[in-house]
């Protein structure tokens, strides 16, 4: 009897300690940079999916460095095409359109980028398959061509986190502060959402004194998109509060 009940209470310990996936297949992985442990929940890790819209990281990074785009703040005007989201259907700067996750302004990035320098910038930050020969406009979205798995996205949040990409410091900074969703007191939690493909992806890092720890999470299913995976991790996050 104490057998069996100290196996309810063990079980019941490491369900709570895990994310809340409910319906949806779910895989997170989360490595803390200064002890190197990475905690993995779900068996998807080396899977590889679209980027989404957290590809708006890297696109945002080499936009900045190859000058396509002023700064974060200069404003490109809205050609009047009216998108599904109305947050879309204005004039954006790059810090206004990554926080909606504005399409067609990272769309314009890419072109402005050209293929030839997105394809040897993805390369060489070594992100994913780094295969960018589908459309570009599009090959990070859907069914295109680059693909992401979970651990290789935290390979590349902790080279950005460590400065240690193709890009100057300056624009690693301007990246980590337009992706920052709250900071206070030497606590930063930074993150991207991406939804496409039938995936929902919340990746990012939150650092404070003590320490920093990269994660990325991914869910499948009917309904998953990038803000029920947002909801998933911040609700694991703060249950370890």
């Amino acid at each position: 009897m104490i057998k069996i009940l100290l196996f309810v209470i063990i079980q019941a310990t490491l369900l709570a300690s895990e994310p809340n996936f409910s319906k949806f297949d779910g895989s997170a992985v989360i490595l803390d940079l200064n002890s190197s442990k990475r905690v993995i929940f779900g068996e998807r890790e080396n899977e590889r999916y679209a980027p989404c819209s957290t590809f708006k990281i890297l696109n945002s990074l080499i936009a900045l460095e190859v000058k396509a785009i002023k700064d974060e703040n200069e404003s490109i005007k809205w050609d009047k095409t009216v998108h599904e989201y109305k947050a879309w259907n204005r004039d954006h700067s790059m810090r206004s359109a990554i926080s909606v996750s504005c399409v067609w302004f990272y769309q314009e990035m890419a072109k402005r980028i050209g293929k030839e320098r997105m394809a040897e910038y993805v390369s060489r930050a070594k992100y994913g398959n780094a295969d960018t020969s589908q459309n570009l406009t599009d090959f990070w979205l859907g069914y295109g061509s680059l693909s992401v798995s979970l651990n290789e996205q935290i390979n590349f949040l902790s080279r950005f986190v460590r400065n240690d990409l193709p890009f100057s410091q300056q624009n690693i900074n301007t990246v980590k502060n337009i992706i920052t969703l709250e900071k206070k007191d030497g606590y930063r939690f930074a993150a991207k959402t991406g939804s496409c493909g039938g995936v929902g992806w919340f990746v990012g890092f939150i650092e404070n004194k003590e320490n920093t720890r990269v994660f990325a999470f991914n869910i499948k299913g009917d309904g998953a998109n990038g803000t029920e995976a947002k909801r998933i991790a911040l609700e694991y996050f703060r249950s370890k509060e």
